[in-house]
């Protein structure tokens, strides 16, 4: 897929500037970060009918032997042919999106963070005690998993899973998930893309879901088959449900995603030939701006509701009805919201008047609660590192926030210098009270 036509302005930055501050132990092998569903279901919805708009101009324009006034007329066709395939025929598979901090284990035992490498003497991460994690066989079921490629071997392969940190969200704690590794994927690194393809393709064939889309790496996706091999080896894996089409899931999901049982779904694409497309879908109570833009959700609904100049009938009623229900999903009320807040006498406070923020508060602290799910809990740097390692704190989680891909920030430069002292502000309230907590509760 050519991401180049979807990338957002403010969003163009080098990856290196996330880590400008780490250290030799960061995390080299990382899970690839994953795109919104919703987004790429409007991003080709879109395309679709730009696409049909230009052909009907063309077409219009020759009837009535007009020129062609410079329009593009090398239409090659398949568009909605496509569109169709992907949504109503592609075979995909969902897996409930934990919320909690990714966390993966080499071959070797190694453990990763999200960002960087796991101190082997630590006993814990993210407040989560490590022995189980480091106990677990993980090494034969990454011996199964490259034994499926034959002779082509990975030179790094790891196997990932949600660490739920965050043990008081939903049913965890009932569930017997919460502090508990959930594998949900395993990333092989091979030397050369062809052998990465190879491997791919043998996988493929006996029922895993693999994408090659970086590359030299292998992504294998959770599926009934991986799953199979991981809990074959007593290792607690996420479980997987196959579906026939993306519209038959989503029909599937919407009244678990409404009923708010948790943070959203994985969706694993399969587009065959080793190749698959990996989407998150997140209840309303995530923060998804991108719903309420122009090309957005919202606005895609309802132009195809007042019928698109007719072009809204070019969509299989299927279609429109997915729609509607990520709409309904997207928008729901967050009964977190609904539950009634005792009264305070505000206080006016220091820090950023709410007419100069640059961006979305809520955004930002959103953004701030995702980047410090990237590295060990605040406690344990403050307790290696006293307040003397505030500073480069702060910077290394603003550069984390400023990386964040629902974090929209302005395209001006000065606009954007200010987004960026806000957030670095936010950052900087954020650990400082962090810090005087700890410190109190230490007796300081």
């Amino acid at each position: 897929r050519d991401q180049s036509e979807r990338t957002d302005p403010a969003h163009e930055r080098t990856s290196d500037s996330c880590f400008q501050l780490m250290t030799d132990n960061r995390n080299t092998l990382e899970w690839p970060s994953i795109d919104q569903f919703h987004r790429e279901v409007c991003f080709r919805i879109n395309r679709f009918l730009t696409v049909a708009e230009a052909a009907a101009t063309v077409i219009q324009r020759a009837h009535r032997h007009q020129a062609r006034d410079g329009e593009r007329s090398d239409f090659h066709g398949g568009f909605r042919s496509s569109v169709h395939s992907w949504l109503l025929r592609s075979a995909v598979t969902t897996c409930e999106k934990l919320d909690g901090t990714n966390v993966g284990k080499l071959d070797d035992g190694t453990l990763l963070g999200r960002r960087m490498v796991i101190e082997p003497t630590a006993n814990s991460y993210q407040r989560c005690d490590l022995s189980a994690l480091r106990g677990y066989h993980t090494e034969s079921v990454l011996s199964e998993l490259v034994a499926l490629g034959g002779t082509a071997a990975p030179l790094r392969a790891a196997l990932y899973g949600e660490l739920c940190c965050n043990g008081g969200l939903y049913s965890y704690q009932r569930d017997g998930l919460a502090k508990s590794w959930q594998v949900f994927g395993a990333l092989l690194e091979f030397e050369n893309e062809t052998s990465a393809q190879i491997y791919a393709r043998e996988a493929c064939a006996v029922g895993h879901i693999c994408d090659t889309g970086e590359g030299t790496l292998v992504r294998v996706c959770n599926s009934r088959a991986f799953g199979e091999v991981v809990q074959r080896h007593g290792v607690p894996a996420v479980a997987a449900e196959a579906h026939v089409s993306l519209c038959t899931a989503v029909a599937r999901w919407q009244e678990w995603m409404v009923g708010e049982h948790g943070e959203g779904l994985v969706l694993a694409v399969d587009t065959g030939e080793g190749r698959a497309d990996l989407f998150k879908w997140k209840i309303s109570r995530e923060p998804q701006p991108s719903i309420f833009k122009s090309d957005g959700l919202m606005a895609l609904v309802a132009e195809l509701r007042a019928g698109t100049d007719g072009k809204a009938c070019l969509i299989d009623r299927e279609i429109h009805e997915m729609l509607a229900s990520l709409l309904a999903v997207a928008t729901h009320p967050d009964s977190t919201t609904l539950l009634p807040v005792p009264a305070k006498i505000s206080k006016q406070t220091k820090g950023t008047p709410t007419s100069r923020l640059v961006v979305d508060d809520a955004m930002v602290q959103a953004a701030i609660a995702s980047a410090l799910t990237k590295f060990d809990d605040l406690e344990a740097s403050f307790a290696t590192h006293g307040q003397g390692g505030i500073a480069s704190l702060v910077e290394r989680l603003t550069a984390e926030v400023l990386c964040d891909a629902d974090l929209v920030l302005p395209v001006e430069e000065e606009a954007r210098k200010a987004a960026t002292r806000q957030v670095s502000s936010s950052v900087l309230k954020r650990v400082g009270m962090a810090f005087g907590a700890w410190r109190r509760g230490m007796g300081g």
